[in-house]
């Protein structure tokens, strides 16, 4: 006969138990492990790219405020003002030097009235230029000296513009005075488009504080 022991199967029943128990364990254990791993190495990758994307918006950004300047909003304003003033004064003079002695012009043949004219055009002139003069001298300490180079510049050849013209009388307006004007235009010219160019430059590296 069969002998039935209830602690006996108790115990063989609890012991089953644990060992499956534990075979489960194991077993999720494992696969717990690998899927953890295989996670830890995909976000690795990623906090590698995103350190990677946020190193190179570093170096950019540092490479951008390495080349700007920091000044306050009063030296912004100082320095805008002079500039903008500097250039109002110097547009003007471009259009009246435009007009002094123009490639393609027209004057009488009688060289009264031709000095006439050379008078109206030089006076114009002239007043335009101690405007900026005035003007230039009056913001020097505001403005770069960059900049302030290239107005000195168009300053001078204002200069020898109108001594040369004052001097020549009436064959400032023959061919080798227009010859003569077109030397001192075009240096005018290339200045004043290298100040405004500098001066551009120089307002996008202002960063007000």
């Amino acid at each position: 006969m069969y002998d039935f022991s209830l602690p006996t199967f108790l115990t063989s029943l609890v012991g089953s138990g644990v060992t499956a128990w534990l075979v489960v364990k194991g077993l999720s254990g494992h696969v717990a492990d690998r899927w953890l791993a295989r996670y830890k190495n995909d976000l690795d990758r990623e906090f590698e790219g995103y350190r990677d994307s946020l190193e190179q918006k570093r170096k950019r950004i540092e490479a951008e405020l390495g080349h700007r300047t920091y000044v306050t909003r009063t030296q912004f304003d100082t320095e805008f003002n002079a500039v903008k003033d500097i250039f109002a004064a110097l547009g003007k003079l471009r259009l009246s030097f435009n007009g002094l002695r123009p490639f393609v012009d027209w004057t009488p043949q009688d060289e009264t009235e031709k000095l006439k004219v050379i008078s109206l055009r030089l006076n114009h002139f002239r007043e335009r230029f101690n405007v900026l003069v005035d003007a230039a001298e009056s913001v020097y300490p505001f403005v770069p000296e960059s900049i302030y180079a290239q107005l000195e510049i168009c300053m001078k050849a204002g200069l020898v513009e109108l001594r040369h013209i004052e001097q020549a009388g009436v064959e400032a307006l023959s061919p080798r005075g227009y010859a003569d004007g077109a030397k001192q235009h075009e240096e005018f010219t290339a200045a004043y488009f290298t100040a405004a160019r500098l001066v551009r430059e120089h307002f996008h590296q202002l960063s007000q504080i």
